[in-house]
């Protein structure tokens, strides 16, 4: 039996095949489409050559608020138009059964079957990539409210802040995520042309990753910009401690590259401003296991029917 996973982001449009337990390898990555009414085409021209008889199901999870029972895209922040019946689509096209969810609940349920998140009760996911998407895995599994839950990239926290791609200011995901990284490290480019940064990046365009590698190489700009970052998802975190107390937190997607220098402001920052902080017990806060691949293996979990 052999699953196709799909994961498609603010920015990348991710797929491969894999096996029910979650064990495969994607099989390629291009550009997330624009417009919401494009994705279900996309999907279904990336994956076509990994069909055969052998494939049963399609797992998708993809940015934005879904209709689960549905397999309706209900509306994206970072794709223009509403309600794509993308499960439907999809299944017409490639004749299989077509699982549809968040993204970042998919990541979630990757990160506490068989990641970071094993052995916990209550597992919630932080993902950082185009923006900040959220899941929470109960038990084993996905909790979606009335059908919304874990768009915690969406909390406002300065509402004085900038503006986020949701149309408000001072979102979470406005002011830490990996565009706000890609941002942060274009800006220590500009300010020093021969910096750590722009020496990780070899001329090509400044991103996320390459703040991350400056920093692990000990440049004092890319480790401050991280530590300032850090303090930003801290204070968040802390927020939804406040709220859900979950047994571990995992923080997951390319932002979450930069791995402890990201990762122990956090913590700090989540110690010191939590509702009673110094009486309750720490809460974990720690990387996932699959990276940017989390989505992918959540995806072929739930088309493999859990969650």
């Amino acid at each position: 039996m052999a699953l196709i996973a799909v994961d498609c982001g603010g920015t990348n449009l991710a797929f491969g095949r894999y096996r029910p337990d979650g064990v495969g390898e994607p099989a390629g990555r291009r550009p997330a489409p624009p417009q919401a009414d494009a994705i279900p085409a996309a999907i279904v021209e990336a994956i076509t050559p990994l069909l055969d008889d052998a494939v049963e199901a399609v797992g998708i999870g993809v940015a934005g608020l879904v209709d689960h029972e549905r397999g309706t895209l209900v509306w994206s922040p970072h794709a223009s138009g509403e309600r794509v019946a993308l499960g439907a689509e999809v299944a017409a096209a490639v004749g299989r059964p077509v699982v549809v969810d968040n993204d970042a609940n998919l990541a979630a349920l990757a990160e506490a079957l068989v990641g970071a998140g094993i052995g916990h009760r209550m597992v919630l996911f932080v993902g950082l990539g185009t923006g900040i998407g959220g899941g929470l895995v109960v038990e084993g599994h996905i909790e979606r409210g009335r059908g919304f839950l874990g768009e915690v990239g969406h909390m406002v926290v300065d509402p004085s802040g900038p503006q986020c791609a949701c149309g408000h200011h001072g979102c979470w995901e406005a002011l830490v995520s990996g565009t706000t990284l890609g941002r942060a490290a274009a800006e220590l480019v500009r300010r020093d042309p021969q910096g750590g940064v722009a020496r990780a990046a070899g001329g090509a365009a400044p991103r996320g990753e390459h703040l991350a590698a400056a920093a692990a190489a000990g440049d004092p700009a890319a480790l401050a910009e991280l530590a300032a970052a850090g303090a930003r998802l801290g204070r968040g975190l802390a927020n939804l401690v406040a709220v859900l107390d979950p047994d571990v937190i995992v923080v997951g997607g390319a932002a979450a590259g930069a791995g402890e220098a990201l990762l122990a402001p956090a913590r700090a920052l989540l110690a010191e401003t939590v509702e009673g902080g110094r009486s309750r017990p720490a809460t974990p806060v720690v990387a996932a296991r699959w990276g940017t691949g989390a989505g992918l293996v959540g995806a072929a979990l739930a088309a493999g029917g859990k969650g």
